[in-house]
């Protein structure tokens, strides 16, 4: 089995920047949609649910955030250790962002809702509207992280060309 070109503890490191910048996106996407339903934020809604009162706009960005490191990390650090899904071009990072967003609503975004707001379930335009802004999150986070890779891979490789007096 071929090595993927980064390691899984520099892709969990990698995927909590794209899983932050990822959250900002579907957050921002999912602030807009709310204002246009005339509905509360989704996380907004659950910071409430799992009690932590009048500071929820606050705890549901801070929880939302939180998540979504975490899914960033874990997503990413699988690519570096799964060689079909490891980042090495534009396209296959889209692709592998479709796939892990569906993922993350899956495992993550079903379950929460289904004991929390089970009435979202419910809303064919919410459950689909939820499950795309998820996919965004993916593809976001694939490609911020598919950037950096290429990045201190230039870096890497001016480094060595630097030490070895090349130019």
């Amino acid at each position: 089995m071929q090595r993927a070109p980064y390691s899984v503890s520099k892709g969990v490191k990698i995927g909590v920047l794209g899983g932050i910048v990822g959250s900002i996106v579907l957050g921002l996407f999912a602030e807009l949609a709310s204002a246009t339903m005339s509905q509360e934020v989704f996380y907004v809604t659950i910071a409430k649910k799992l009690g932590l009162g009048d500071a929820s706009i606050i705890g549901g960005w801070t929880m939302h955030f939180i998540v979504g490191l975490v899914a960033g990390a874990v997503f990413i650090g699988v690519t570096a250790q799964v060689k079909i899904f490891t980042l090495t071009n534009t396209r296959k990072a889209l692709w592998v962002g479709v796939l892990a967003g569906i993922a993350i609503w899956i495992i993550v975004y079903v379950p929460v809702t289904w004991l929390l707001v089970p009435a979202d379930l419910t809303s064919t335009m919410f459950a689909v509207g939820s499950l795309i802004l998820h996919m965004v999150y993916g593809i976001v986070t694939a490609l911020v992280a598919l950037a950096v890779l290429r990045k201190s891979k230039t870096v890497i490789t001016e480094k060595a060309s630097l030490a070895s007096g090349k130019s």
